[in-house]
């Protein structure tokens, strides 16, 4: 026999057309199976995912990611693709400035789209905007597109279009030299990045940024992988170091490392051993860490 867990909070399975929603399956390891995954979602659609099942020479035969906890045992990690059900264009919003027209449309998904007479560009809103705003200076055109937690300025340099802040935040505040962004992450230690960005020569640029915590503590020492692999997400290499050993690695090994690293995978389900398991270029990785009286003192890949 071997057993597959997966997030029953996230969708249930068919086995053979026939449902679970426990949380966990378990397999005849003589067997052949066909999964069928439902997701269970809110406002957004998305598509089931299939794939036959089996366990050959203790390993797992199937399509779907998944991770190994332990000796026949396995944890589902699909990916489910929205489904964008067409729809007919229609017009949001719309605005004049001067020879530039801004307009807020729906094609499946909201869009913003600034254009001229010999110029345009179409920027993906993740959600619609409460205000559109434009100042003009001598070298351009700043268009301003703001949501409640979305931010985007546009750029016309009088040849052309550009964006200058693409950026979901949490709130961002203008000031006479620039805006500043702010960004919960909610993650272990409550962080909260806050950087500031300045307006000269046509572009925005970072002058100052940091990391404020909302809930600063010293992790149980079963945790400091994960607060270690949080820190890395969050780009918080200062505070990564501070889990280490003396001189074990300095920033620059930690970004190679860990370069390409895209989520956390944390499994609702009981995990043997000390592992850490995270997406890395495409790929699940399990990541061992040896710890020793609070501190990280190896790194297994």
């Amino acid at each position: 026999m071997f057993k597959i867990y997966y997030d029953n909070e996230q969708f249930v399975i068919l086995v053979d057309g026939m449902q679970n929603s426990s949380g966990i399956i378990e397999l005849d390891s003589e067997k052949s199976y066909v999964l069928t995954l439902l997701p269970i979602y809110n406002k957004t659609l998305f598509l089931p995912i299939s794939s036959t099942i089996r366990l050959k020479n203790s390993s797992l035969v199937c399509n779907i990611p998944y991770i190994k906890l332990d000796k026949n045992q396995f944890y589902l990690t699909p990916k489910f693709a929205p489904y964008i059900p067409p729809s007919v264009p229609h017009v949001d919003m719309q605005r004049e400035f001067g020879e530039h027209i801004i307009t807020v449309y729906t094609d499946n998904i909201p869009k913003l789209l600034i254009e001229n007479k010999t110029n345009f560009i179409t920027i993906v809103l993740p959600e619609y905007p409460e205000k559109l705003q434009e100042a003009v200076l001598d070298s351009g055109v700043l268009f301003y597109c703001l949501c409640k937690h979305y931010l985007c300025v546009v750029f016309y340099d009088y040849n052309d279009y550009s964006v200058l802040i693409d950026k979901e935040c949490d709130n961002y505040e203008f000031d006479e030299n620039g805006v500043t962004i702010t960004i919960n992450l909610h993650d272990n230690q409550g962080r909260k990045y806050i950087s500031h960005l300045t307006f000269k020569d046509n572009e925005y640029f970072c002058d100052n940024d940091y990391f404020e915590y909302k809930t600063p503590h010293t992790p149980h020492e079963k945790l400091l992988g994960y607060d270690f692999m949080q820190a890395i997400l969050a780009e918080d290499f200062e505070y990564c170091k501070k889990l280490l050993i003396p001189n074990l690695f300095d920033e620059s090994e930690i970004k190679q490392m860990f370069d390409g690293l895209d989520d956390l995978i944390i499994p609702n389900c009981p995990i043997k051993n000390n592992y850490v398991f995270a997406l890395i270029n495409g790929k699940i990785v399990s990541i061992k860490f040896i710890t020793n009286h609070g501190f990280i003192e190896k790194i297994i890949m």
